[in-house]
C-alpha cells in the first residue's frame, strides 16, 4: 500500500474526516495528498514521487515553495523572538507598502484568513453606511462565515430564475433568516444589476464580488458591467468591495483593481499576500477605515492579527511582486501553458478549454464558449474533469479538485519555460490516454 493512503487511514482515526480542512480531500483520487517536501514549483509525496504543482497552495505560494526571500525574513523574525500580539516597526512598513501598491488602500488592517477579512469588511460597511443589505454575485465565494455562505455551489437544477437566484446554503447549520440580508445577481448581467439597484439601493450597505471570478477557474468581468457597478454604487451611497483574496497579485502587483482600472471603496487581500504564511488584509478609503476602533466604533481585533512572522513574510513577498520583470515572467509562463494545454485538447479531440489570467486558470470540459458566470461554470462536466485530474496526477502533474462546480488551478513564479515544456509533455501523454479510454475499442 502507498504511504499516502496509509497516512490517510491513520489520520482518519484522529482528525474529523482525516483532514484539517474539508477541501483537502482531492475528489479526483478520493483522499488528500500527503506531501513530504516541496521546492520551487515541485512537490514530493510520501512515496517520493515528484509532481509539478499546479495548485500552489490554492494560490498562496505565488513565489514558489521555500522561497529564499520569504524564508530569510521569517528566520530574522524568529531570531528576534517573534513577539506575538504586539506592534512592531514592520507593521507600519508593510502597511505603507500595501497602500502604495493597492489602488484603493489608504489604510489597512491585518487579520488571519480570507474569511476573517471579508467578515470584518462587511461589518465595517454596515457601520459606515448605517444600512444592512448586501448585494452578492451569484456563485462568488467570500469565505466561510454564515452571512455569505449562500450561492457558492448551487446545483444546476436548483439555480432558480436569473432574476431571482436561489439562496442555496453552502453548509448545514446556518441560522434561518440570514439569507434575507442578501440580494443575489448573476455575474455580468447588467440588466439584472440595474433591476436590483432600482429595487434595493436604499437598503444596500455594500456590493461584494470577486472582480475576476477565479473561484470558478477564471471568468473575467465585462467592462461595462464593472463600470456600471462602480457608477451605481457611487450614485446610491453603496460601498463597493472587491474580494481580492484570490485575485490580488495574480496578474499585476496592484491586483485586479489595477488591471481592470476600477477602484473599489474597500478590498480584501489574502492567499498570496502572506507569501505562503497565514495572513489576510482588508483596507480602503481612509474615511471608511476610521470607523474601526480605537478611532471609531466598529470592532476589529484578534491576538494573532499581524503576527510578526506573517508580516515579515508578507513584506518580503509583496516586495518581490513589485520587482521589475516579475509579471513579464508570469505572463510568459501563463501564455505558454494555457496555449499549450488548449492545443493538446484540440489535437486529441477532447472537448475542453482553458481560461486563464496571470498565474491562475480554469479547465472546463464540455463547455462550447467562453464562460461568463456561475451558470456557465456549473454546466461543465465534473466527471470528465475528475478523470483528467486523476490522469494528470498519475503522470506527475498535480491538480487539486476541492469539490466545486469548477476549480481554479495555478502556477508559481518559480516555474520556468522549460518546466512548462515538461508539464505539457506529461499532460500530452495524460490526455492521450484519457482520449483513448473514451473511444470505442
Amino acid at each position: 500500500m502507498s504511504r499516502v493512503t496509509e497516512q490517510f487511514e491513520v489520520a482518519r482515526q484522529y482528525l474529523a474526516g482525516g483532514v484539517s480542512a474539508s477541501t483537502r480531500v482531492n475528489r479526483a483520487v478520493g483522499h488528500p495528498m500527503y506531501f513530504d517536501r516541496a521546492n520551487g514549483c515541485r512537490v514530493w509525496d510520501l512515496d517520493g514521487r515528484e509532481y509539478f504543482d499546479l495548485c500552489c497552495s490554492h494560490g498562496a505560494t505565488l513565489l514558489g515553495h521555500g522561497d529564499e526571500r520569504v524564508r530569510a525574513a521569517i528566520d530574522r523574525t524568529l531570531d528576534r523572538g517573534a513577539a506575538c500580539s504586539y506592534e512592531n516597526e514592520q507593521h507600519a512598513e508593510f502597511a505603507k507598502l500595501l497602500c502604495e501598491t493597492i489602488p484603493c488602500c489608504e489604510r489597512v488592517r491585518f487579520t488571519g484568513s480570507g474569511t476573517e477579512a471579508t467578515m470584518h469588511c462587511l461589518r465595517l460597511a454596515r457601520a459606515y453606511t448605517g444600512k444592512s443589505l448586501l448585494l452578492k454575485i451569484e456563485g462568488h465565494f467570500h469565505g466561510y462565515h454564515d452571512q455569505v455562505m449562500y450561492s457558492i455551489g448551487t446545483p444546476a437544477d436548483r439555480l432558480g430564475e436569473p432574476a431571482d437566484p436561489t439562496h442555496f446554503p453552502g453548509s448545514a447549520g446556518i441560522a434561518p433568516g440570514l439569507d434575507q440580508q442578501l440580494v443575489l445577481v448573476p455575474f455580468n448581467r447588467l440588466d439584472l444589476l440595474e433591476q436590483a439597484f432600482a429595487k434595493h439601493s436604499r437598503e444596500l450597505a455594500a456590493v461584494i464580488l470577486e472582480p475576476v471570478y477565479y473561484n470558478a477557474g477564471c471568468i473575467l468581468p465585462d467592462p461595462e458591467f464593472l463600470t456600471a457597478l462602480r457608477d451605481m454604487t457611487r450614485q446610491h451611497g453603496v460601498l463597493l468591495i472587491f474580494d481580492e483574496v484570490l485575485s490580488a497579485f495574480r496578474m499585476t502587483a496592484g491586483g485586479a483593481q489595477e488591471y481592470l482600472g476600477v477602484t473599489p471603496d474597500l478590498c480584501t487581500l489574502g492567499k498570496a499576500v502572506g507569501g505562503g504564511v497565514p495572513l489576510s488584509v482588508f483596507g480602503g478609503r481612509q474615511d471608511i477605515m476610521k470607523r474601526l476602533m480605537p478611532e471609531g466604533d466598529c470592532q476589529h481585533s484578534g491576538t494573532y492579527n499581524g503576527h510578526p512572522v506573517a508580516v515579515a513574510a508578507g513584506l518580503a513577498a509583496v516586495t518581490a511582486y513589485r520587482q521589475p520583470g516579475f509579471y513579464d515572467h508570469i505572463n510568459a509562463v501563463g501564455a505558454r501553458l494555457f496555449a499549450g494545454l488548449n492545443e493538446i485538447f484540440r489535437r486529441h479531440d477532447v472537448f475542453a478549454r482553458v481560461q486563464g489570467l496571470g498565474a491562475r486558470f480554469g479547465v472546463y470540459f464540455g463547455v462550447p464558449a467562453e464562460l461568463r458566470g456561475y451558470r456557465d461554470a456549473v454546466q461543465h462536466s465534473r466527471p470528465a474533469m475528475l478523470k483528467f485530474i486523476a490522469k494528470a496526477i498519475e503522470h506527475g502533474v498535480y491538480f487539486h479538485d476541492y469539490g466545486g462546480a469548477a476549480c481554479h488551478h495555478g502556477f508559481c513564479a518559480a516555474t520556468t519555460l522549460d518546466d512548462v515544456q515538461t508539464i505539457l509533455q506529461r499532460l500530452d501523454i495524460a490526455v492521450a490516454e484519457l482520449a483513448a479510454g473514451e473511444r470505442p475499442a
